[in-house]
């Protein structure tokens, strides 16, 4: 293992990339067992640096737990970032669950959240799929920044085992495609999709990922099909809700993860002739704790834009948004279009800023 550092760590969300690069790791401690040994560490699991009886590890991780990340805090133990497409990470993700877009960006954002706060780690390795680089050396360059040495006849039996030829004609793409179930291309990721669902990938994880090597990523924009109806729960909420009866919730969602930092949420709302002057509150919660709250009175008919800051401190909670109504009515709609998000960056803690405009 490198100076300074007994463990190393590598970090990835549940992608083709990421199996197939904790697959060589293992296989390399496999070889080379006096040398490293793997752990995996999921999200509740404690952190033993007591033990001086053991060889170095290499912790894998795809929901880092609180304890890993204290570690990698710390700056000593080398990082290795694994980033993949975000279509075919929620194509892989939905797959392998069985599930829908919605519940594979939660799994999704739960491991890449964190992220963000890795880039000015002084001992981080990013490795994107993107990037193109042969299999031959991308196994190189993991090996060596987490001090994985082998000899000779011992990387040649590593790249036999794992489908990485020595030639630079030996794309990545062909390794992946051997060795991991389920691969896919990325250029086809997006056919996997419907349009919205496309949408909704490009606009939640992509510029999360994307935070995760710089700071000049988009906005996260969390759209109308990511939340769930509060009149018919566990439910993809509609358009346009009714507010006929009782004060009530009548959105919520999406539990979508956030990279920690200082937010703008700017809401956009529809409101129809007779909801005038209906009061609504918005709640944004970070798990069980209250990040904002915002009020809305609509003077007129119309689409208004609701603008409000918090700030949210752990990445490992996911982000509850509530809409609801604060009195009963007998008539109205309201509509709920999107939730745009906005890091506010070098801001320093202030209080929170509401603000609501009409288009």
């Amino acid at each position: 293992m490198p100076v300074g550092a007994r463990d190393a760590i590598a970090l990835g969300p549940p992608s083709v990339l990421t199996v197939w690069a904790f697959d060589v790791l293992r296989e390399a401690a496999a070889i080379a067992p006096h040398r490293a040994a793997i752990q995996a560490v999921d999200r509740e699991d404690l952190v033993d640096e007591s033990r001086a009886d053991r060889p170095p590890l290499v912790r894998l991780s795809h929901f880092p737990s609180r304890s890993l990340l204290a570690e990698c805090a710390k700056g000593l133990a080398p990082v290795l970032l694994l980033l993949d497409d975000p279509f075919d990470s929620i194509r892989y993700a939905r797959d392998l669950s069985k599930t829908g877009v919605v519940p594979a960006l939660r799994l999704q954002t739960a491991a890449v959240s964190i992220y963000p706060q890795f880039r000015a780690h002084p001992r981080l390795l990013t490795l994107h799929r993107l990037a193109r680089i042969p299999a031959f050396e991308t196994i190189k360059l993991m090996l060596a920044h987490l001090g994985l040495e082998l000899s000779r006849t011992e990387l040649e039996t590593l790249l036999e085992r794992r489908g990485a030829p020595r030639s630079k004609d030996a794309d990545l793409e062909s390794s992946l495609k051997a060795a991991v179930p389920g691969y896919a291309r990325p250029e086809d990721a997006t056919d996997a999709f419907s349009a919205k669902e496309a949408a909704m990938i490009g606009g939640v994880l992509a510029p999360m990922l994307q935070m995760s090597v710089s700071d000049k990523a988009a906005p996260i924009v969390w759209p109308i099909e990511a939340f769930l109806s509060g009149d018919r729960p566990d439910t993809p909420a509609s358009l346009v809700a009714e507010l006929t009866g009782a004060a009530r919730i009548l959105y919520y969602g999406p539990y979508f993860n956030l990279p920690a930092g200082a937010w703008t949420a700017r809401m956009t709302v529809g409101f129809s002739e007779d909801a005038k002057k209906t009061p609504v509150t918005v709640e944004a919660y970070g798990g069980t704790r209250l990040l904002a709250l915002a009020s809305m009175v609509p003077e007129e008919k119309g689409i208004y834009h609701a603008v409000f800051d918090f700030d949210h401190d752990d990445a490992l909670q996911p982000v509850e948004f509530r809409v609801r109504t604060e009195r009963g009515a007998i008539e109205g709609r309201l509509a709920l279009g999107k939730v745009e998000l906005s890091l506010r960056r070098g801001e320093a803690r202030q209080d929170k800023r509401t603000a609501i405009s009409s288009v």
